[in-house]
């Protein structure tokens, strides 16, 4: 008696534009992850650094409803000569108000004092929430002016750094990503096993 050949099944196959379809989802998703993430570096950290400041993120409610706690603001340095020259009312400044404390504040400036002399200049700041204004501070415990704020990402970032954990969660989650999206977009094509015959 001849021994017959086992059932084949035939390996389902995904059409080729099923296949395109998916890779130019995974490929636009790259993409987009990959623009936000170099976008928001860039606006955190590259600009502020390149202007000799930094990305600080908002911590109170004290300049509500134009920066909301959570928001990061990208901040330009500034020479404390600088200060009573350039630094005009209505502009967002952020200072050091007790030189012994390293805590900074980010309010807006409401008076500059005239004077020739930056050692004598002071600055008065309010916060957009506050009713009352800050105690005058001198020239040089202006450290820089606001440039614009990158909402939310504050949190993150904050997140991030104070639970290793989540954070390592999340760039192992990036990774991922990111591996899945580039299987998407490779040229690479699996081709179907042929069936083999025992005989």
């Amino acid at each position: 008696m001849i021994p017959q050949p086992p059932p084949v099944h035939t390996p389902v196959k995904t059409s080729p534009l099923a296949s395109r379809g998916l890779r130019g989802v995974g490929q636009v998703l790259f993409w987009a992850f990959t623009a936000t993430i170099v976008a928001i570096a860039i606006l955190v950290y590259i600009i502020p650094q390149a202007k000799a400041g930094s990305g600080l993120t908002v911590l109170t409610g004290s300049m509500r409803p134009t920066y909301d706690p959570g928001d990061v603001v990208a901040v330009k340095g500034i020479k404390a000569h600088e200060v009573c020259d350039s630094v005009k009312p209505g502009q967002v400044v952020t200072f050091m108000p007790n030189a012994d404390d390293q805590t900074l504040i980010t309010h807006r400036v409401v008076a500059v004092s005239a004077r020739t002399d930056y050692e004598e200049c002071t600055v008065t700041t309010r916060g957009d929430a506050n009713n009352v204004d800050d105690e005058p501070v001198p020239a040089k415990a202006v450290k820089g002016v606001v440039m614009y704020r990158v909402p939310f990402v504050g949190k993150v970032i904050n997140k991030m750094h104070q639970n290793a954990d989540e954070r390592n969660v999340a760039v192992g989650g990036a990774a991922m990503f990111g591996a899945a999206a580039l299987w998407f977009i490779s040229p690479y094509k699996r081709k179907a096993r042929e069936p083999e015959w025992n005989i």
